[in-house]
Parts: structure tokens; sequence; C-alpha cells
């Protein structure tokens, strides 16, 4: 290939770059190069131009590919230099940006309010007890504070260092206006240090009473400067343990009761004695207001502060970009300082002996590593440097650029193609339409394509299609891991060729982050082919701030991300940065307002500040989630941020929630960032296969609910119009009468309907009359004891069962052995190619049986997440959405409209057979406020929403007055989640006061306490355990991994035991799924180059709910159901 090599190079990068071309090519002109090169010869070079590079770099490549035309392959260094063409600039034209100019404006604000706090935030450490702790002050010391008199020693004080740091910022502050104060830090001196000294007693909580909150005493830059020092590591919380928990009812007054134990809980956790609380007190190396270092340097900052005129202009408190803008910087400074290796202590005074934190040199031996005053004083410049640095973050970071996939048309010819994805192109216009319009506005919309419409790359094209091509990044979040796995591989199957260099282009744009390791490693693997102590360093802040690897190119470029000196200490978090598309579960974005944390919040909140946000199928997550998944949106909104959300069974309150939860975020933003006056109108949008897409300017949710309900009305009447009827279901009753057990009459229940669905839905395979079933169930105990009921029953004559049990608790390698096998087994978009490759013509050839009936036994796993398609399914009912959500994996590849039935949904589930009260619920939305009238559904009205399956029971409900019986109960199956949904999201009087609303509705971000009453994805603790070998029996057995032990170890345990019995496995009946653990086990350590027990701790691993050793109920497994426990109670003779 031949390429012509660009230099637009200043000052020593010139010298470099030419070095470094000179070697590889001729020289045609002053800065241009030309050569025939082959592509390894290519790659050198640009891996040469980078490691010289530095901001003065700016070399372009161009491949000549023939005599009329070039091709533009990449710039090393500064993009600025050359357009999107890689074309040089020649002028240059100035143009107004009101929204950058008042960032500028506003950039000064959060720079300084994060240095004044940076100067102070660990001032707290210079405590007797903190020194102590490090090693500082020597052993008579130490023997004075923890003196087994005084209880036995504790690595940790009654009160932790910001607390102690936020009063004596306080006592400092006194009573003074902001003028006043900042003016007396602009003339610190000795003095000054004498002065606190006598004014710190009376804010010595726990030897005082009655000292006032900071927040109610302070004025207003002082109150944000506390904030800031007092939520640097963790946002204030009440503890959990304690009684008397702040009224949701006084939500506005929190801040007037936020007192120590917010911040330190251990404070009312534990017994303190006088001499330790005393301690906390006592400063015998002086706080850094003694140092002539920090003096200088806090004087300098204050009166740069003074002459800031709009830091005095408004409540900064009160305006959340601002607040939270300056927490970051704050935190991120912190961070870098303290991971920093290259500690002098020069910028220390030489009297001032306080430390701030300790490290371990290579022996492992811990020294002191930074004087207090110094890490003060450089926490406080960076964090003017990194908020300086936030304002041209994204300018910065690399983006998608021009990607012709997502310019390009869907294609006229082949007509079918063209007519189910058409859609596509008419979103995309509308949203190049919208482009000018969101920068003002910003922009939420609502993406409601069926599946199979591609909605994933439709949605890339609208966001694609509202940004400028080099201003285009995005997150995709999903609820599992899954999911995101394939959405990764879509994307970068679809929007990039399959050529090697292509796919390698798609591994540096879209980065995927899942979590496990483990877990994406079994997804690169055909596993059916056979083939031969943190807390006594003192720093809180120099962990990673990232737990698990970005699955992206270890050689990303760092040439635009040179100024930020503040990441360099955490490659993870500029992995995670570097990428345009990020592909992750939502737990690693979630945390930008869940992670009470700071450290967890970081990174989440600057790809939020960097990039937009496409949050896939939201109304999949519980209930109890959404509050949580409005806080995001609500964040993204505060970071200017665009919102696309994609679903296409969205409930009315759901959107109305998640739009007002962004409105009232971008109010924020504007607030800080604009002065264009918005009216707090937002950017709408609606698209979809069936509408033409349509976008209004809104500014209330009455309005919005109004435009998505016609919207969705339009979208209703098309899907019927065009219904082919693919899932067609009715009711079927259970007969409990003569059974021993519930277990066994459902399974009694579910024979009789998988024989009947086998009937009228087989296919023609080999001869022979196949047909795959799925039998959904609700919770996994119930669904092991009806499995092995089943295994029991006799099939009929003629005919085998191949029996598969698929749930969450099996071990990784299982679990994702079953998966592939479904996997190829339910890919039927080709039947002559499903017939080949399923793997299930091979079960059958070799049999005598006319009839095969392949039946998943699966919980909600089989739901979401895998793309699969079945012939019929039977379903234990626990919400409309999930009947809704299962239908979807029926008749999903070869849509082709049955003549009867294909499913059969139970009239009552395990629950309400056995306990005949509340059962729609754990999964399901009944709850003690919101029942219905009955156990069975055939007194629940849902015969019109069987009929055929869609959406509708939830996208559409205009209600406004329930279907509700004489005792308040609902008639309405479908009705129950609308109005859970309504109740989590917006409360109901005077009985539900903890809602979701509260967030917006309410000044609450500065505190932990909404996620703690309204925690994500809540789950009681769980314990980790994979498989072992024991070389003396030559059998494998159950490791259970110890708590609190580095590195991580497992040891024997009892948890799970393999039962006595065997399966009793009737005649006709044989198991699909048989997982050899041992051969499994060798095949993947060879492929893997692990040794077998290594393979057996990662790919073995499992989590399960604590185990309870005073219960009765036990662990246990076995290959072909899992992990389970004995039901209990399930005899039919036992009370209701």
């Amino acid at each position: 290939m031949m390429v012509t090599f660009v230099s637009q190079c200043e000052k020593n990068a010139l010298k470099k770059t030419r070095r470094v071309l000179d070697a590889f090519a001729n020289r045609i002109g002053d800065n241009t190069w030309q050569t025939v090169i082959t592509q390894d010869g290519l790659d050198t070079v640009k891996k040469m131009l980078r490691k010289t590079a530095s901001r003065s770099t700016a070399v372009s490549c161009h491949w000549i590919r023939s005599r009329a035309r070039s091709q533009f392959l990449w710039v090393v260094g500064n993009k600025s230099k050359f357009n999107l063409e890689g074309v040089v600039p020649v002028n240059r034209t100035e143009k107004d940006l009101v929204v950058k100019e008042q960032f500028a404006l506003n950039t000064e604000v959060i720079a300084n309010l994060a240095a004044i706090a940076g100067f102070f935030h660990d001032l707290g450490k210079a405590n007797k007890l903190f020194q102590v702790k490090l090693g500082v002050i020597g052993n008579e010391e130490e023997k004075g504070v923890n003196s087994k008199a005084n209880l036995d020693k504790k690595n940790y004080e009654p009160l932790r260092h910001e607390w102690v740091s936020l009063r004596i910022f306080q006592a400092f502050v006194g009573e003074k206006c902001d003028q006043q104060w900042l003016q007396a830090l602009a003339s610190v001196n000795i003095d000054t240090a004498k002065e606190l000294e006598q004014a710190l007693p009376a804010y010595h909580d726990l030897l005082e009473k009655n000292i006032a909150s900071p927040f109610v005493t302070l004025p207003p830059i002082a109150k944000m400067v506390a904030w800031l020092i007092a939520s640097h590591h963790r946002l204030p919380q009440f503890p959990k343990f304690l009684e008397r928990q702040p009224s949701i009812e006084h939500i506005d007054h929190w801040q007037n009761v936020f007192e120590p134990c917010w911040n330190s809980p251990q404070v009312l956790g534990e017994d303190w004695s006088q001499e330790q609380i005393s301690a906390n007190w006592q400063f015998p190396l002086g706080t850094p207001f003694n140092s002539s270092d920090w003096q200088k340097a806090v004087s300098d900052v204050a009166k740069r502060s003074l002459q800031c005129q709009r830091l005095f202009s408004k409540d900064w408190h009160n305006n959340l970009f601002t607040q939270h803008l300056a927490r970051l910087s704050l935190m991120l400074a912190d961070h870098g300082e303290s991971s920093r290796k290259d500690i002098t202590n020069q910028d220390s005074d030489r009297n001032y002996l306080a430390f701030a934190n300790t490290d371990k040199d290579e022996e492992g031996k811990r020294y002191l590593k930074q004087k207090l005053d110094e890490h003060n004083i450089n926490v406080g410049k960076r964090a003017y440097h990194v908020a300086c640095d936030l304002a041209a973050l994204k300018s910065n970071l690399n983006t998608l650029g021009k990607v012709k996939a997502l310019e390009t048309p869907v294609p006229k010819k082949p007509k079918h193609i063209h007519d189910e994805f058409s859609w596509q192109d008419k979103a995309v216009k509308l949203a190049a339409s919208l482009k000018e319009k969101v920068e003002d506005y910003g922009f939420f919309g609502i993406s409601m394509a069926s599946t199979g419409k591609g909605k994933t790359r439709a949605n890339a094209k609208i966001i694609y299609a509202l940004s400028e091509p080099d201003a285009c990044r995005f997150n995709v979040a999903l609820g599992l891991r899954t999911l995101s796995i394939q959405t990764a591989k879509a994307l970068r199957k679809d929007l990039f060729s399959e050529d090697v260099k292509s796919q390698q282009q798609a591994r540096e744009k879209v980065a995927l982050l899942v979590g496990s390791q483990a877990v994406r490693d079994l997804q690169q693997i055909d596993l059916s082919r056979d083939e031969s102590s943190e807390v006594n360093k003192g720093s809180e802040s120099a962990e990673s701030l990232l737990k698990d690897e970005v699955d992206l190119l270890n050689e990303i470029d760092l040439d635009n991300l040179a100024s930020f000196s503040w990441l360099k200490h955490d490659p993870k978090i500029l992995k995670l940065l570097h990428a345009p598309i990020l592909v992750s579960t939502i737990d690693y974005l979630i945390p930008a307002t869940e992670g009470v944390r700071g450290g967890r919040q970081i990174a989440p909140m600057l790809r939020l500040l960097s990039s937009d946000l496409v949050l896939d199928e939201p109304d999949d997550f519980s209930s109890t989630d959404f509050p949580a998944l409005c806080r995001l949106v609500n964040w993204a909104g505060i970071l200017g941020s665009k919102v696309l959300i994609s679903t296409a069974t969205i409930m009315p309150c759901e959107a109305e929630a998640l739009f007002e939860a962004y409105q009232r975020g971008r109010l924020e933003y504007t607030k800080a960032n604009g002065d264009k006056d918005t009216q707090g109108k937002v950017c709408c949008a609606w698209f979809d296969e069936c509408n033409k897409p349509k976008s209004e300017l809104i500014d209330t949710v009455s309005t919005f609910a109004t435009e998505h309900e016609s919207f969705v009305i339009e979208r209703d009447k098309a899907l019927v119009k065009s219904d082919l009827r693919l899932r067609q279901a009715k009711l079927v009753d259970i007969d409990s009468l003569g059974m021993d057990s519930y277990s066994e009459a459902m399974a009694s229940r579910i024979h009789q309907s998988v024989c009947e669905l086998h009937v009228s839905q087989a296919v023609k395979l080999a001869d022979k009359k196949v047909s795959i079933g799925l039998v959904r169930m609700a919770n996994i105990n119930p669904l092991v004891q009806v499995a092995k009921h089943l295994f029991a029953t006799a099939a009929p004559s003629n005919t085998r069962i191949h029996y598969c049990v698929y749930h969450g608790q099996y071990p990784l390698l299982q679990r994702t052995a079953i998966e592939q096998m479904l996997d190829k087994a339910l890919k039927r978009h080709d039947t002559e190619q499903w017939a080949q490759e399923s793997g299930v013509t091979e079960r059958i050839e070799n049999t005598a049986e006319l009839n095969h009936i392949f039946i998943v036994l699966a919980t909600s796993v089989a739901e979401v997440g895998r793309d699969h398609d079945y012939d019929w399914a039977v379903v234990e009912p626990s919400s409309m959405r999930s009947i809704i959500q299962l239908a979807g994996r029926v008749q999903r590849h070869r849509k082709k409209t049955p003549t009867t039935h294909n499913m059969h949904v139970l009239s009552q589930n395990y629950k309400g057979l056995k306990t005949g009260q509340l059962c729609f619920e754990k999964p399901g939305f009944e709850t003690s406020l919101v029942q219905c009238a009955s156990t069975n559904l055939t007194q629940l009205n849902v015969d019109s929403d069987l009929k055929s399956i869609s959406a509708s029971p939830r996208i559409l409900y205009n209600k406004t007055k329930p279907n509700l019986s004489p005792e308040g109960k609902f008639n309405s199956f479908s009705e129950v989640e609308h109005f859970t949904q309504k109740i989590t999201l917006y409360g109901m009087k005077p009985v539900v006061r903890n809602y979701a609303a509260r967030w917006w509705q309410h000044d609450v971000s500065w505190c932990g306490e909404m996620q703690r009453l309204q925690p994500f994805r809540e789950s009681h603790l769980s314990e980790d355990y994979s498989l072992g070998f024991a070389e003396r029996t030559h059998r494998y057995l159950w490791l259970k991994k110890e708590d609190g032990v580095y590195p991580t170890e497992y040891k024997p345990t009892k948890d799970i035991e393999n039962p006595k019995e065997q399966i009793a496995m009737a005649c006709g009946n044989s198991l699909w799924h048989q997982f050899d653990l041992s051969k499994q086990v060798k095949a993947l350590s060879e492929k893997l180059g692990k040794s077998e027990q290594q393979t057996l701790t990662i790919y073995t691993h499992v989590s399960l709910q604590e185990y309870d050793k005073e219960s009765i109920e036990q662990w246990f497994y076995q290959a072909e159901f899992g992990i389970y426990k004995l039901l209990t109670k399930d005899d039919c003779n036992n009370d209701k």
C-alpha cells in the first residue's frame, strides 16, 4: 500500500516525528512523506509516533487507493489540526457559543470551591489518634491513648478525619460572612493558628453539646466548602443500625439534623473512652495552619477566589451541577495525589511533622509517605486544575468519528429487508433535524421498535445523527451480562467491516465492561466442541477507581489525554474514558448516583459527563430498582448528556417519571452553563417501526404524558392491524385433588399441557415430529421439585421427552454450556441451517420414537437476554410483564401464525396454590397495598390480554380509577403493575411517602439517604462458592470463599451437599443437557493454558444467598438440577 504522512507538529515534536518518518518514508516536502509500506510496517510507524507524542504532535496518514482516490486513516496527536477527512485548515472563523462561555465562567467557580476544600479536606488527620495510627507519634504517646484500660487498640477513631476537618473549617469561619473569612484566609499567619486553637473547643463533638450543624450556621460559600470536606470520601448517610431514622416527611430538614454519626457511624456503634475522645480532638503536632508553606499556598487561593465575582453571585450549594462537579474535582485530585509514588515532601514546612498517609516499599515494609501540609497543598492545587480540565474533557477524548454504516440508508433491495428496517431512515432524518435544538434543550427520546426490528443499530444511528461525528460518544447500559456481550458484538459487527483491521478498529471504538472475565472467556469458547489491608494506610484515596477490566485493546490512544495527568495513575479509568462507545451492565454507571463511597462515583460520572446514555430495557428491572434508574437519568441530565430510552414495553408512569427526572436534571445543567432561557423545555422524540417519528419541545409532565399517550395509541393501532397473532394463550386449571403435593399437582398439569401443545405445534424433522417448548416457573426450588415429578412421569407412547433444567444457580461453566446448547437449538431463522447445526437432529435420528419433545424447564432467566425461538410455552404466572416477555420467545424467528393456542398459562402459581394469599410477588408486582382480588387468573380479567399476547396491557393505561373489589383489591391482573409502579415512582398519600420522585423534588443529593432507603438491586448477603478436586479421594467437593482474606482463599464447606437418592427417570424420558464436569474442565484447561484447579476455581464459581446454619433448609447440588433447596410444607394436606 502507498501512504502519505502529513505533519503539523510544533516545537520539539517536529524533530522527533521527522526522525521517525525519515526512517520509513521519503520526505517529499518540508512536512510531507510518502512511501510504499506493508500493514505491519504502518502499524509500527504509528506505534513509534505514539511513543514520542506530546501536545505539540500532529501527524496524519492517508492511504493512496487509486489515482483518483485516497483514504484518510488516522491521526497521532492533536486531532484539531485536521478535520474529519484529514484536511489541514487554511483559515479560521469564530462563533459565539454562549453555553461554552458560561461553562468557562462556571469552571472558575467550581475550581475555586474545589481548591479551597482541597486545602482543608484532610486537616483532621492531624489529630492525635490518627498520627498514632500512622506511627508518627512514638510508643509512649501510643500507650497513653490505647492502653488496655482504654479498651482494645482500634485502628480507627471515634470521629473520622473528614468530620474533624469539617469542624476545624467551621471553627475558622466562625460567624464571619464569606467575604470576611476569605479575606482572613488570604492573610493567614501563625496568629490565625492560635485563634483557631482557641475557637475549636466549642466544636468538639462528644465533649460539647448542642453544636450547630455546619449547614445551618455557615454562609453560602463556606457551606459549600464544608459539604465538600465532609463528603470527599463518602456521602453523609445515617447509620442503618440506629433507631430513630430521619423522617422522610421532614426530608427538607435533614441538613438541620446533620450530626457526626452521618459521617462516622462508629461514633455511636461502639463504646469509646474519654481519653480516646479527647485524643481525637488533640493536635500535638499542630494542624497545617501551623505550616508556613500551607499558609502561603492557601493565601494565594483565597486571593484568587476573592477576585472571582461570580463566586459571590449565587448560592452554589443549591446548584447541583456546580456542587457535584466541585466534589468530583476534589475526589479526583485526592485520588491522584494519594496514588503518587514520587513523593518528595519538598512543598512541606520542614518544621511541621504531621503525616497524611503511609505506603509500602519494594520489600513490603511500611513507611511514612507524604507530609500532611504538602498533601493538602497539592490536593488543593490539583483540584483547581482538574476542575479546569473537566470543562474540556469531552473535546479531548476519542470520538466515534465518521462511520459509514451509521450514515448509509437501509438498502432498497431485497424488499423484505427494506420493509423491515426502513423506519430507521426516518428516525435518523428526524434526529439529524434536531441536532442544533438539542444543544440548548437537551434530548430525551424513547425508541419503542419491536424485537427483531434492528433497535440496537437504530439507537446508535439516532445518537450519531444527534451529534457531530467528531463529538459522538455514548454509553449503552443493560441489565444483564449476556445482553451486554451480545450488544457489544452486534455493534462491532454492524458498524465495522469483518476484515481484521476493521475489527481491530471496532475493538478500539466499542468497549465492553461486564465485570466478569470468566463470563467473557466462556462466551468466546464453544464448550460443546471437543478439542484435545487498607485501613492502616491512612489513605482511602489510593485504591483503583474501577475494579474490573475493560474489554478494549490495550494499546489505547493516550495522546489527547496527555494533559489529564490526574488520570494517569489509573489506566483502567483511562481505558473506560477512551472508548467512544461503552457497552456495559448498568451496574457500572449506576454508582454515579448510588455509589455513596466517592471512589465508586468517579468513573461513571466522568463517562456521563463526556458521553450520552442509551438505557436499554429499563422496564425489565424490578419495581424497587426503578427509583435508582430515575436517579441515573436525572444525573445524566445534570451532567449534560442526551438520553435515549430503548424499550417496546414501557409503562406510561415509567416514561413520565424518567422524563421528569431528566427534565429536572437538565434544568440544573442549564442553570449552571447557559444563559438562554429554555423555560424548562426538553427536546423529546419518539421512534418506532409503525409510526412516523415525532418530536416536541416539552416543559411539563402532563404535556409529555399526552404526547406519549398519543404516540403509543397510534403504535398500538398499527400493531393490532398488522398482528399475526403469533402468540395465542389460554388459561389452564390445576387440580390438586388426590395429589400428595402442590408440586405434583403442577407437574401433572404441565405434563398434560406439554403433550397437548406438542400435538398442535410440532414440526417435521428427519421424518419425525419435533417440538421445543419452554416451561417457565417463578422460583428455583419449586421448579426443581416439579422437574423431579416430570422426570418420574412416563412419556406417552411412541414419544421421547428430552428435559433440560435451566436457572441462575449452576456453576458458571455448566450454566454457560447449557446456554450454548440452547443458543444453537433455538436459532431458527433458517430451517435448513437449524436442522444441520442445532444439535437436535443428532438427538433424534438414532431413536425409535416418532415424537420428540424438547422441554426447557426454566425460571425468568429464559425471559430476557436470550434470542431463542420456541414452538410453545407453559407459563406459571407472576406478572403480565413476564408473560409478555416470555411470549416474545415463541415464534420469535420464524413468525408463523399458529392454528390454535401455542401457550398455556396456569391459572395459579405455586405460591397461590400453597398459601391462598399474596402470591404474585418476588417476582411480581403484588404488594400489601396493591393486592389481586384472587389468586386465580380466571377471576382477574386476563382473557382479552391472552387471546393474542402483545405489549398493549403494558404500554396503554389511561384509567384514573382502578377496577376494585368491595374489599379494595384489584380485579384486573394487568392493572396491578401499573399501580404498584406508580406508587413506587410518585407515592400514595398518606401511606407511601418514600418514592422515587423525592430525589428531584427535594434537595437530597448532598447525602446518601435516598440510596439507603431505595437501594438498587437490594439482595440478601451472598456467599461465593466454587468446585475443587480432592487429590486423596479423587472426588469433586464444594469450596467456600473466605471472607476478608487476601489473596482470595477457598476452603472446603458442607453448605452444599450431594443428595443421596438417585433421580427417578420414567420410561420415555431422557436428559437433554448432560454435563461431564471432568471432561469439560480438562478441555477448558487445555484451551486456556491453566491448571485444572485454576479452571475449577475461576469457572465453576456460583454466588448464593448466605447460608443460614440454623435453618433446616440445606443447599443441594445435582448436575441435572443445579443448586437448590428442598421444598418445605409442599404437602397438599397442610392448612392454607
